[in-house]
């Protein structure tokens, strides 16, 4: 018999694990993907700002064309102002004339028609803007039934 060291049996082959090359490219595929998501959240954020921001314009659009032609007389011109420290506006009010083709005189009505272009813009560089029109019709004796419920 042989009284020396034995040898085992068991396959000396590779022990299990992960070679060093296999780490750095998985980390290397970890930080790609990492990178396209964070990628994407950023452009979700930025979308949504931007989304809310024109969300805000067309409610600030709103609250200066709704009472329009209603607490007073529109009158053909442009205006301007602020609604806060990032809002602000432009107004345009034309007279709109209006043809009917069927003969009716337009022009003996009672009712003008105005139309309205605002412009709201906000932000720095870039400036962004938002452009809403609408058309308001105007009862041309207002004022004269206003004085008439006065007295």
């Amino acid at each position: 018999m042989m009284s020396g060291p034995r040898l085992s049996t068991v396959s000396q082959g590779r022990q299990g694990g992960f070679t060093l090359i296999e780490v750095m490219a998985a980390f290397a595929v970890f930080a790609l993907m990492f990178g396209v998501v964070l990628q994407i959240l950023s452009t979700s954020l930025s979308n949504t700002r931007r989304a809310g921001d024109f969300t805000q314009a067309a409610l600030w659009a709103q609250s200066k064309l709704d009472p329009a032609g209603i607490e007073s007389m529109l009158e053909p011109g442009r205006s301007t102002g602020r609604f806060d420290d990032r809002f602000s506006w432009t107004l345009e009010v034309s007279e709109e004339l209006v043809f009917d083709e069927r003969g009716l005189d337009a022009l003996d009505l009672p009712i003008a028609l105005y139309r309205l272009d605002l412009t709201v813009t906000w932000g720095e560089r870039p400036v962004r803007e938002a452009q809403f029109s609408t058309l308001r019709s105007v009862d041309v004796n207002w004022e004269e039934r206003e004085r008439m419920m006065m007295q």
